[in-house]
């Protein structure tokens, strides 16, 4: 006799798993950015900010720290159709993986000296890579 719920497969937990740790950092790196938010009020203080920008870099400062949350959770929310190998899910997250790796790589091939873009690359392989090796398996039935 065959049950409502289906197994999951390892496939399914691989990429299930891969889009919950990628949500999570994405929240504690928009958390973390947030909470820097007063190193731009001093270093405009202290004139490093011109004050003519500071207005302008603090909004665009909170504004990315609010998006950067905003796709972490998207991602938390994938995370158990992607568990249930909807193809919808498939494609947001391909779409948000690759924006992570293409961001970051491209901005840290200008700015070497910023690490922290090289994060966003391995966040958004963190999530590609499970996404590519088992998309023949999303749109079928589990």
């Amino acid at each position: 006799m065959q049950t409502e719920n289906k197994p999951q497969t390892r496939e399914n937990k691989l990429v299930y798993w891969a889009a919950l740790l990628a949500g999570f950092l994405l929240i504690a790196g928009s958390l973390i950015r947030a909470l820097s938010i007063n190193n731009l009020v001093v270093a405009s203080s202290t004139g490093d900010i011109s004050k003519h920008y500071s207005n302008s870099v603090i909004i665009d400062w909170a504004l990315a720290s609010i998006l950067m949350l905003l796709v972490g959770v998207w991602l938390l929310f994938l995370a158990s159709p992607l568990k249930k190998r909807q193809r919808r899910a498939w494609w947001q997250a391909f779409i948000i993986s690759l924006s992570l790796i293409s961001f970051g790589a491209g901005f840290f091939y200008r700015f070497p000296q910023s690490i922290h873009l090289a994060v966003f690359v391995l966040i958004g392989l963190l999530l590609f890579l499970p996404l590519i090796l088992f998309v023949g398996r999303f749109g079928k039935e589990a």
